[in-house]
């Protein structure tokens, strides 16, 4: 239950011992970054947040430029979240329990379609969905686009049990955020192959 995976196997590849400065290092840029995360909330979010009104009763274009504020510091949090928990929190734990496969994420920042993003930044769910949803719907006859379409509801529906339990709100904005992912997939995939031919008809 506490291995840095999802995937149950009767046997992982196996680190020969724990460093143990190696831990301490990660263990203090966790605490560095976490500080950095809270320091960003506190100073930046919250006061654009207090001081917003909502925004169904406001002015659409304030909204939007309220918005528009909270992205930078938004962005800045989400990658120190990603930061500490993929690279330095799994790895902290993976090296303590002598946990062999480091592959937590992947090169996504190179992501040239929303498909591939979502292949490369999560790999400990990418290859929980692969192996027990994807594999499976396909075995059972289902095409490609079936199986793909299940396996963001399933995510979909994983990610708003994450923010609606512990957070005691039913919206379904992941479930629907999630979910919108299908359509974006589809025509970053279109465009894609369409500006692929485009180049290779043009001779590059």
């Amino acid at each position: 239950m506490v291995a840095p995976t999802l995937c149950y196997q009767r046997s992982y590849p196996r680190t020969t011992c724990i460093r143990k400065g190696w831990v301490l290092r990660q263990t203090i840029k966790f605490i560095i970054f976490t500080g950095v995360m809270g320091f960003i909330i506190e100073q930046y979010i919250n006061p654009i947040v207090r001081n917003s009104r909502h925004p169904l009763k406001g002015d659409f274009l304030y909204a939007i430029e309220r918005v528009l504020k909270l992205s930078v510091p938004n962005l800045y949090v989400w990658l120190c979240m990603f930061y500490c928990f993929f690279h330095l929190w799994l790895n902290i734990l993976a090296e303590v329990l002598r946990f062999g496969d480091r592959e937590f994420y992947k090169d996504w920042w190179n992501a040239q379609t929303v498909d591939e993003y979502w292949r490369l930044w999560n790999m400990p769910v990418h290859k929980w969905i692969v192996r027990h949803i994807y594999f499976p719907c396909l075995r059972s006859g289902i095409p490609k686009g079936g199986a793909h379409l299940i396996a963001f509801f399933m995510s979909a529906v994983f990610h708003e049990l994450c923010i609606a339990v512990p957070c005691h709100i039913f919206k379904f904005w992941a479930f629907l955020g999630i979910m919108l992912q299908v359509p974006l997939v589809m025509l970053t995939d279109f465009l894609q192959r369409k500006f692929q031919n485009s180049m290779v008809r043009d001779g590059f």
